[in-house]
Formats: C-alpha cells, structure tokens, sequence
C-alpha cells in the first residue's frame, strides 16, 4: 500500500501533526466559538481536531488555561459550577468578548498582506531541490482554502460581492496563466535537444 493512502485511512504521520499554532489563533478561534454558541471546551478540541482532520489537536493544558484567561479579563463568563449532570463548564461570551473578537478578525483579515511584507524572507529558506513542492502543493492548498472559505461564506455576502470577488479571482488566474506560459516559453527556449531528438538528426 502506498504512504498516501496509507495516511488517507489513518490520518495524518507524527511529523504531519501541528505542535502548536500562530501565536493568538487558538485565543481567538475559543472566543469565535463561544460567540457562536455558548459551548464547552472539550466541545473546542473536538471542533478543531475535526475541522484539521486530526493535524492540529490541542491539549487541555493548552486550552483551559486560555479559557481561564478569557474568564478574568471579562471577555467571556462561564456557567456556575455544573451539577452531576452537566460535569462539563459551560462558557458564554460577553460584550467585551464580542468587540474583542471583532478587532481579532480585522487583524486575521489583514494577515495575508502582513505575511507578504516577509515573503523574501522565506524564500531564501527554501531550498531549490524542495522547490517544486512548495511550489505545487502551496498552490493546490491556495485553491483548496480560497474555494472553501467562499463557498462556506457563500450565502452570507451578496450576490453584488460574489460577482466581484469571482471577476477579480478570475483576473488573477489570467494574469498567473499569462506568467506560466511566459515562463514555459523561456524555459524551452534555453533547453537542450532532448534525445529523441538527438537520435532523429543522427538518422
């Protein structure tokens, strides 16, 4: 059986598993959650194995310390103590909660523009022999996230925002299939005879 699917049935390797995740995104995606819905934190964990398909899972000492945390600086309130039918806590965001949030998602909302102002950075890291990995499997998990972040968002924006979003995607590609094909050009043009062609001559 091949390693692909091999980790398709038992889920990601050791070394594919998240450690750990930027700094504050586990903060703000608990407050996200109990926005949502009042929830408990074993509820979290679950949500988050689920939604990385088991490459991220976080540890209760990673997790209930934050909700600790969120609870004194009254960014959220928890149940009173539960009884012996409900064992699990059970947290609520508040007020502050929600426009702490709403700072949160403008900051996560830029964070792609923040990330490129350090994009020379991580190209000098990447090696020339792990290039087309990057290359090719950054731009599949690209598509994967544009296509399932609009599609799930779908039905909360316009029709108007769709139609914009989708003309300046649709740009975009052009101009990246514009850039590819000059690129295949060039490299043709500076490559050798192949054998085949080598051996035809001959003849």
């Amino acid at each position: 059986m091949r390693q692909s699917e091999s980790q398709e049935e038992t889920g990601p390797s050791v070394h594919d598993r998240l450690h750990s995740a930027p700094k504050g995104l586990l903060r703000y995606y608990i407050l996200h959650k109990i926005a949502q819905k009042p929830i408990h934190g074993y509820e979290i964990i679950q949500d988050i194995d689920s939604k990385t398909e088991g490459a991220w899972r976080p540890g209760a000492g990673s997790l209930y310390p934050i909700l600790k945390k969120l609870v004194s600086e009254g960014l959220i309130k928890a149940d009173p103590e539960p009884s012996n039918e409900a064992t699990r806590r059970v947290y609520q965001i508040t007020p502050k909660g929600v426009e702490s949030l709403a700072h949160a998602k403008e900051m996560f909302a830029n964070f792609q523009q923040r990330f490129g102002s350090l994009r020379r950075l991580f190209i000098e890291l990447i090696d020339p022999e792990n290039l087309a990995t990057f290359f090719v499997d950054g731009s599949n998990r690209q598509f994967q996230m544009a296509q399932e972040m609009l599609e799930s968002k779908q039905s909360k924006i316009s029709p108007a925002d769709l139609d914009y979003i989708l003309k300046e995607y649709t740009l975009n590609l052009e101009r990246q299939m514009n850039w590819a094909n000059r690129m295949l050009n060039r490299s043709k043009s500076k490559a050798g005879p192949t054998l085949r062609q080598k051996v035809a001559k001959a003849r």
